[in-house]
């Protein structure tokens, strides 16, 4: 069992990447702890949740993993200087780290993304860009220790690739797996993986979706 550190917004983070990323985790016999800038945070539909440590007392140390849900309110850790920190050290110390929806700019802000292949929210691709990642389409992306979606329809898929890795049999040599690119299920009866999870196709087709960094034309 892994100990997962969640963090959310204190305000308007978005439901689905929470409960629905957390309810994954937990299924997979994973224990899962909640931090943000307030003892109580509100989701976007209003739904309220006790926070279980402050970011200001966290400690990466304590944790097998990291993930950062999205949402509007999740630009308030664009430029929180401990938060940024974090992401560094998860990294460093050969942790897991999450990221999904806008969230993924946090961890472009934290310089981890560079050279990395990595998705995010249409808002911030530019800003995973400008910080050297290699940008996808896909909905969620594993690249080493690190995991990235798109937004609340990949949750599902995001949480079960990331209680994946962590359930594996040696958790390092997950790590250090070449990097792949999953898809939120399409529903219906489909081919099962070597791991036993479905098998999913991309909405748009089998191709791959990468491509080149953006340029803004003045």
């Amino acid at each position: 069992m892994a100990d997962i550190l969640i963090v959310i917004a204190p305000q308007d983070f978005k439901d689905e990447e929470y409960f629905l990323v957390r309810e994954e985790l937990e299924k997979a016999g994973h224990k899962v702890l909640v931090s943000s800038l307030q003892d109580t945070a509100t989701s976007v539909e209003g739904k309220q949740v006790v926070t279980d440590v402050l970011i200001d007392e966290a400690d990466v140390a304590d944790y097998d993993a990291l993930v950062f849900v999205g949402g509007a309110g999740a630009s308030v850790y664009f430029e929180n200087e401990k938060v940024l920190e974090m992401c560094y050290q998860t990294i460093e110390q050969g942790k897991l780290l999450g990221a999904i929806c806008i969230a993924p700019g946090i961890l472009a802000r934290a310089g981890v993304l560079a050279g990395k292949d990595a998705t995010s929210f249409e808002s911030e691709l530019s800003t995973l860009d400008e910080a050297g990642a290699i940008t996808s389409d896909s909905h969620v992306v594993v690249d080493g220790q690190i995991v990235t979606a798109d937004g609340p329809q990949a949750s599902n898929e995001f949480g079960k690739k990331i209680a994946e890795i962590l359930n594996g049999p040696e958790r390092e040599e997950e790590i250090v797996t070449e990097t792949k690119e999953y898809y939120p299920s399409n529903g219906g009866s489909q081919e099962k993986t070597d791991e036993g999870f479905d098998k999913n196709e991309p909405y748009y087709g089998s191709e791959e979706k990468h491509h080149e960094k953006r340029v803004v034309e003045e």
